[in-house]
């Protein structure tokens, strides 16, 4: 019942009475025994185990639980604000021992009593001043203070607590409790970025910052509301701390920022145009991160990126980081033929000498930690082994600590969604993120629902055939390929088959062709196959990278796609002959992504955040500079042309599908944008359109997390175990 940060002080004590109350046949929540000081994450010392004591004695007397609730923040709540239900109290119980607990149980602990010793005191009437004059009565055998059956239990439980303090002190310092304590995501909240670093926590254990709503939220481990941080409204992602504690790095727009913890206005630090797939910040003010040339550092100051160690043609990294001493990093490395970032290796590389030495063969995301421990995740399990930082050398196997933590998927990120601080707490997103089920629904315009019966899979993607009769899936699982529902039949048929990552499909007007995004040889371009899945997958661009096919023009001859891999994203059109021409559309500073063309191929509707966050605008084609025209207000994405053209759908977060009247012409007239769908539906990645409409424009196919709504709330909480080196060093000892 002590918290995880201040020190041994109080520990000790109230775990031995803990441990005595569960002896006695009681059931004790850790969270409803923790003292106001504990719960806000302060420092601590015995008037935390007073309090503890307090509580237990409450309950054993009352028979009822004094600070209870449906779950940890409820019952921390309680603790910092409710009050002790005083009528509870027997009317057997002596007022010495009434006044007694309400002096136990102030929640201000300068007014409470300062130790345990001074209970027995109390008790005996020691701080009493009044004095009585003597009465005569009758010779009636009196029972000693310990002989009294209340106090006598009081009196049991202070020596309990007295002994294991002189006990302590001889055999050392007690073992801190470890505690585990959900951090749901509040309201309409929901991860954002999934296959980037999702949540970080501070140095000392005290707050956790997390992505939601494409936002960052710092979360003090004291509140129960997070916050959502002012100026990273738009598109921040992948949050770090710096060393101190005092910052927090991310990435936003094709730049590096940081913001202060106490407030205060983003600074940006650095353009860095590719996105990073974890930085960490190092006690010397330098910031590493992986790039596709290699590690990269910048000053947390701001400055220059500089490549610090360049990686091989064909290998990717991840979350680089700077070991003590300055010249060691250590960082995750995928080969060329590696699809999966699990088959990756985790390498540390000497700066000076360029040396690389392997640690572990198969894992990703892996981190040092104070403790001597390298830990990394696999499979979605968190693994640790014990590791020598001096001799850059793993002395012992690997044991797996914590199953279920989340991680990307496909091939650019390899995050595996956890932090860990330099106290020894450890948060991480719940949920494997390859094991996310989801199946398939029609929404029509007044709500209603009408499941379609597809077995559960990790779907991203759904596309609808022109024609209404099959759904093409992108399906991130162990193959990642694509698969054709049949509406009609119920059937789910694979459509790819190479080892490589398949996804986006899109379909052709015709209904017969799929094109789709493929990895083949480490580079990904856009290929298409014909949808029955004869024949094989051909190339429809080759050489650069490729990828994200949005929209093809009516006749099927050209075809819309997005690129690079990473924002700023630009846009193009590859003609579908045998030359295969590419031409760029729109390339800005800017990102400019999921175009989509309107059912007779004369204008373009696409997003763009020019504007400092993404709107929905329109421009005609294939003349795109003639004219633009911006549809959304207040923000907009992913938009989607009505078969007839006559409206054009955008996504506007949270969960809010919008519809604009439209008439096209000579020039466009727009209506009143409003709301046509809202609801808690799935939206996995935030970079692609998750939803598609009927040919007839009256139902929209969406995605839902399959299983029962407590499976789906788990998905969208951080855990946090307080004190977690403790199980970290018990279970994976170092030498």
């Amino acid at each position: 019942a002590s918290d995880t940060r201040g020190g041994g002080a109080s520990t000790s004590a109230t775990m031995s009475l803990t441990a005595s109350a569960t002896q006695m046949g009681m059931v004790i929540g850790t969270a409803a025994y923790m003292a106001p000081e504990q719960a806000r994450g302060k420092s601590v010392d015995q008037r935390a185990d007073v309090w503890a004591f307090a509580v237990v004695l409450f309950e054993m007397l009352s028979g009822q639980r004094v600070f209870h609730g449906d779950d940890v923040s409820l019952t921390l709540a309680k603790v910092l604000e409710g009050q002790p239900k005083w009528d509870a109290l027997p009317s057997s119980v002596p007022p010495r021992v009434s006044n007694l607990l309400r002096r136990c149980l102030e929640k201000n602990p300068k007014q409470r009593m300062h130790a345990v010793g001074d209970v027995r005191l109390a008790l005996d009437g020691a701080f009493e001043t009044t004095v009585s004059a003597p009465v005569e009565h009758a010779a009636v055998p009196q029972l000693r203070i310990w002989q009294r059956p209340v106090v006598a239990v009081i009196v049991l439980m202070v020596a309990v607590v007295l002994g294991a303090s002189v006990v302590t002190s001889l055999t050392g310092p007690a073992r801190l409790p470890v505690g585990r304590f959900p951090i749901p995501l509040t309201g309409d909240q929901d991860f954002s970025f999934t296959n980037l670093p999702l949540v970080a926590i501070s140095p000392d254990g005290s707050q956790v910052v997390y992505v939601a709503n494409n936002s960052l939220w710092l979360r003090s481990i004291e509140q129960l509301q997070a916050i959502q941080i002012p100026g990273t409204e738009t598109e921040a992602r992948g949050p770090f701390f710096s060393a101190d504690g005092e910052s927090i790095g991310f990435w936003a727009a094709g730049q590096m920022k940081k913001v202060s913890v106490s407030g205060g206005a983003p600074v940006v630090l650095a353009d860095v145009p590719g996105r990073p797939g974890r930085a960490s910040w190092g006690s010397d003010d330098m910031i590493l991160y992986d790039q596709p040339e290699g590690v990269m550092q910048v000053p947390g100051a701001s400055g220059t990126p500089e490549l610090l160690i360049p990686v091989e043609e064909g290998e990717r990294i991840h979350g680089p980081q700077m070991l003590p001493g300055g010249d060691w990093v250590l960082f995750t490395v995928r080969g060329e033929n590696q699809v999966s970032w699990d088959d990756a290796a985790i390498v540390v590389q000497s700066i000076t000498t360029s040396e690389r030495s392997l640690l572990v063969p198969g894992g990703r995301d892996g981190r040092y930690l104070p403790s001597g421990h390298l830990v990394y995740g696999l499979n979605g399990v968190l693994f640790a082994v014990p590791f020598d930082v001096d001799s850059h050398q793993v002395t012992g196997g690997p044991v797996p600590l914590v199953e279920g933590v989340r991680q990307s998927t496909g091939g650019f990120f390899g995050a595996a969604q956890f932090s860990v601080s330099g106290a020894g707490s450890l948060a991480y997103v719940s949920g494997v993120g390859v094991g996310a089920q989801r199946t398939l629904v029609w929404v029509d315009r007044q709500g209603g629902e009408e499941p379609i019966n597809v077995p559960p899979r990790a779907y991203t993607y759904a596309r609808l055939a022109p024609d209404g009769t099959r759904v093409a899936l992108d399906s991130r699982d162990e193959e990642n390929d694509i698969w054709i529902w049949d509406l009609t039949r119920e059937t789910l048929q694979r459509l790819t088959f190479d080892p490589g990552l398949n996804r986006l499909p899109l379909w052709t007007p015709d209904s017969q062709r799929i094109a789709f995004t493929a990895q083949r040889d480490g580079t990904e371009n856009i290929y298409w196959q014909a949808a029955d899945g004869s024949g094989t997958a051909e190339p429809l661009t080759e050489g650069e990278t490729r990828r994200g096919p949005k929209s093809f023009t009516p006749d099927s001859q050209q075809l819309v796609f997005t690129q690079p891999l990473a924002p700023p994203y630009d846009m193009g059109v590859v003609t579908v002959d045998d030359d295969r021409r590419v031409e760029m559309l729109l390339e800005t500073s800017f990102s400019e992504t999921n175009g989509e063309l309107s059912p007779d191929g004369k204008w373009l509707a696409y997003e763009s955040n020019e504007s400092g966050e993404s709107e929905i605008y329109l421009r005609p084609f294939p003349g795109v500079q003639a004219s633009r025209q911006q549809v959304s207000t207040g923000g907009g994405s992913r938009p989607l042309w009505s078969r007839d053209g006559n409206e054009l759908f955008y996504y506007v977060d949270p969960g809010t599908i919008m519809s604009v009247p439209i008439r096209l012409g000579g020039e466009v007239d727009l209506g009143r944008p409003a709301a046509v769908i809202q609801g808690s539906y799935a939206t996995p990645f935030n970079t692609g359109r998750h939803y598609d409409v009927s040919p007839d424009g009256q139902r929209f196919l969406l995605l839902r997390e399959a299983g029962d709504t407590s499976a789906q709330a788990a998905r969208r909480q951080i855990i946090l175990v307080q004190n977690w080196f403790e199980e970290l060093n018990e279970r994976v000892p170092v030498p």
